[in-house]
């Protein structure tokens, strides 16, 4: 059974997954929810993913994406 963090995780993760323009403040939310490599992990791939489907990538998604992938190599 997953723990009430793992839930909160997937339930963000879902809406981030089907909000073509996710808010900032939603995005904040899922960083200060991850609490494993797994999830971090994750989170980095869909905001990726999320890239890699616009034309013109949010400047804000890409830095996410950079510092998150700072963490994962201090990891």
């Amino acid at each position: 059974m997953a723990t009430l963090q793992e839930r909160y995780f997937d339930v963000l993760m879902e809406r981030f997954r089907t909000d073509k323009f996710p808010s900032p403040q939603q995005l904040d939310w899922i960083e200060a929810s991850i609490a494993t490599s797994d999830q971090l992990v994750e989170y980095v791939e869909t905001l990726m993913q999320n890239v890699s489907e616009c034309r013109y990538p949010s400047y804000q998604i890409l830095e996410r994406i950079r510092r998150m992938m700072l963490v994962i190599a201090q990891a």
